[in-house]
């Protein structure tokens, strides 16, 4: 084999390795792009799902528990109105959640992030000690009312404080997840 032969195999293998590295960077992108697409997906039907639930204990489960007598008025309405401030909660971070978008550039994906994250930190840390301020005062109201009263409002608050718990955790992983994934695709596109 000649020099010239050797440098055009060379040159060859050097031109498949180069696309082999392109195409595997790509393939790469689109993985990481397509997690996060489903990550983002799975958030927006958790907001669907929150909302949904918020609602109906809204319009159906403390009417009907007022109507039945277990709660009084002040009650029903401290319950009504931590339900609605939920709603609102939550519609908001539906609406950031829409906001998040894996064909938007990473620094735009991660501002967009940290706007959602900020909301659920809102919603934690405002949302969560005033809804627990309005159970505290109906569990107030309705121990001098119904001790049947007191084991709903029990039941909800320790179950909302569980479930709450347990989204935080997940919550947490998930955001580290896609800002790792996020910082990936930063690397890889530069």
């Amino acid at each position: 084999m000649e020099l010239q032969e050797l440098k055009q195999k060379w040159t060859m293998l050097n031109d498949r390795l180069s696309k082999s590295e392109v195409y595997n960077k790509q393939v790469l992108m689109e993985t990481i792009k397509g997690h996060n697409k489903s990550t983002y997906e799975q958030l927006s039907k958790q907001g669907i799902f929150n909302f949904l639930a918020t609602l109906f204990v809204a319009a159906f489960v403390v009417p009907l528990l007022h109507e039945k007598g277990i709660f009084h008025a002040p009650s029903f309405y401290i319950l009504e109105a931590v339900c609605v401030l939920g709603v609102l909660m939550v519609v908001c971070r539906l609406f950031l959640t829409s906001k998040l978008n894996v064909v938007e550039a990473p620094g735009k994906q991660l501002k967009a992030l940290v706007n959602y994250k900020r909301c659920f930190v809102y919603e934690s840390v405002i949302g969560t000690p005033l809804a627990a301020f309005g159970i505290c005062i109906t569990l107030y109201l309705e121990h001098v009312a119904s001790p049947l009263g007191i084991f709903f409002v029990a039941l909800g608050f320790f179950s909302g404080l569980f479930c709450g718990w347990i989204g935080w955790r997940r919550h947490k992983s998930t955001m580290q997840e896609v800002e790792k994934n996020l910082q990936e695709l930063k690397e890889l596109e530069s």
